[in-house]
């Protein structure tokens, strides 16, 4: 029997331990169990209710929704100053932590595993994102909840959501639709989201850091039975699915809630719903004629409808085959060369390197530089930009190779400096030939950083990685790039010959894939 196996007993001494180490040995594996599940949120992962509290009522739709927020907001402060009622079963006291963790939340979407990011904080622990995002009609709306330290009245909050009912025409295709998608699928768009544009990405944050998401539909549901099945799956663009909650008010004045279940447990949305709805008023009413309020503001994401037509997310491999082109017209080799990808959006991430020279890139290289077909060399340059676009990828998840075998090599200098023995030679690995040959101990020939989209940002550049080779930083913008290059005259390098020939390259792969001339 299993029970009474080795193996069992290992694995109970193991899980001790665990518990031994940490607050909870479930709590990181449960959200595992989670983040790991890859089908959509919606339906598979959402949790959705109606509020009984808020009857149907013509022409309540922007009195409802700002009662309903406010009082929302208040279980929001609430909670960052730790007023909450403790919640109890039986006279048991219960944890508060999934408390803490309904607000300011949002279930990232990443390979092979999504990560729930929390930004929300008491007031004893500090500031925290104060703003709500608002949906309508596949529009996003930005909307700070607080002013000179105190939550918005209820009256501001009304003449708010009547802006952006006002103000919102139908988007065709919003990005609130993409959270609905595979869990795989969604990742994949949301990083070339934020490849397209450094804005992308702080739309991004400013969504998932929101206190939760109001969501103004255009919808009206009569029926019971039909609403509940409306709550959970609504329209595409009615919700981030993301979000630890999606409060939709309806045409009618009737709300819903649609959550996402990885975040918390449904009994905690479901009790800071009571604690709002008991607090609506069923009339229709109308705010003071005097309330102030503050615009909401609208966030835009940009889809490179202003890059010519290799776009952003394409010059860059564009531009990292020119310089590979230009060093081998110079040198008659190709180079190692290393391209930086950032790793911060990991605890005190730095860069992982991608080995920028793959045999993708050389095919369609050596296509080119024999004049091939341009139908053959636009299918090798698409074959170039995967394969550009998987190793990054790989490399901003922590998952290129040139870290972890500093790491490893750190690793063995340790120990050799420690107690232990035999003391351990250099692996063969680190002997090698190869190793040098392709970039390794600071030999990267080509030493290349993209450094952002801004047309009229800051740029600088570092030197050359090697005496033979060349340093290249560059920004990309709707009217062309700007590049950055250096070297060692002590070298072999020709610095004057490398950038014309990346000129010349980029007009060459310019002509082929029938975009205007490279502009540098």
């Amino acid at each position: 029997m299993f029970l009474k196996s080795p193996l069992a007993g290992q694995l109970q001494q193991a899980l001790v331990a665990r518990k031994d180490q940490l607050d909870s040995w479930l709590d990181d594996w449960w959200y595992d169990a989670y983040c790991e599940i890859r089908g959509p949120l919606v339906p598979y992962l959402s949790l959705a209710s109606i509020q009984p509290r808020a009857p149907r009522a013509i022409g309540s739709q922007i009195c409802r929704a700002a009662d309903s927020i406010y009082h929302m907001l208040k279980v929001w402060e609430s909670l960052r100053k730790q007023t909450y009622p403790v919640m109890k079963s039986r006279g048991v006291i219960w944890d508060m932590n999934q408390n803490l963790c309904l607000f300011n939340a949002a279930r990232v979407p990443q390979r092979p595993k999504d990560q729930m990011a929390r930004y929300f904080k008491t007031e004893e622990q500090g500031a925290c994102p104060s703003h709500i995002v608002i949906l309508c009609r596949g529009n996003i709306w930005e909307l700070d909840v607080m002013k000179n330290g105190a939550l918005k009245s209820v009256d501001e909050l009304y003449r708010a959501f009547e802006f952006v009912r006002n103000n919102s025409t139908k988007v065709r295709h919003s990005v609130a639709t993409l959270t609905t998608e595979h869990r795989d699928t969604w990742a994949d768009m949301r990083t070339h989201l934020q490849k397209l544009s450094s804005k992308n990405a702080e739309n991004l944050l400013k969504i998932e850091s929101s206190i939760f998401a109001v969501v103004l539909t255009d919808d009206e549901i009569l029926e019971e039975n039909e609403l509940l099945v409306y709550s959970m799956m609504g329209q595409p663009d009615g919700q981030w699915a993301d979000k630890n909650m999606n409060i939709s008010i309806m045409k009618d004045g009737q709300i819903t809630t649609q959550a996402d279940h990885s975040n918390v447990d449904a009994i905690v949305v479901l009790d800071a719903g009571n604690i709002s709805g008991r607090k609506i008023r069923h009339h229709v009413w109308t705010p003071n004629d005097n309330a102030d309020f503050e615009k909401p503001t609208l966030i835009n994401f940009e889809f490179g409808q202003n890059c010519r037509k290799s776009d952003r997310r394409s010059r860059k491999e564009f531009l990292q085959a020119s310089m590979q082109i230009a060093f081998r017209r110079v040198h008659g080799s190709y180079a190692p060369i290393y391209e930086t990808a950032s790793t911060r959006k990991f605890y005190l991430g730095r860069t992982e390197t991608i080995r920028s020279r793959t045999p993708e890139a050389v095919a369609f290289i050596n296509a080119l530089l024999e004049s091939r077909p341009v139908d053959e060399l636009r299918h090798l340059f698409k074959a170039a930009y995967d394969a550009h676009n998987r190793l990054m990828a790989e490399a901003m998840e922590g998952n290129g190779c040139d870290r972890h075998l500093y790491g490893l090599r750190k690793t063995l200098e340790s120990m050799n400096k420690g107690s232990c023995n035999p003391k351990r030679g250099e692996p063969k690995i680190f002997q090698d030939k190869a190793w040098k040959h392709s970039g390794g101990d600071g030999n990267f020939k080509l030493s290349t950083s993209f450094i952002g989209y801004d047309k009229f940002g800051s740029y600088g550049y570092v030197s050359a990685m090697c005496p033979d080779g060349y340093g290249s930083f560059y920004r990309i913008h709707d009217d062309g790039m700007l590049l950055t290059a250096s070297n060692f005259t002590s070298g072999a390098s020709n610095l004057d010959e490398y950038t014309k020939n990346i000129a010349w390259a980029m007009d060459r792969i310019g002509e082929v894939l029938g975009v205007h001339q490279a502009k540098l």
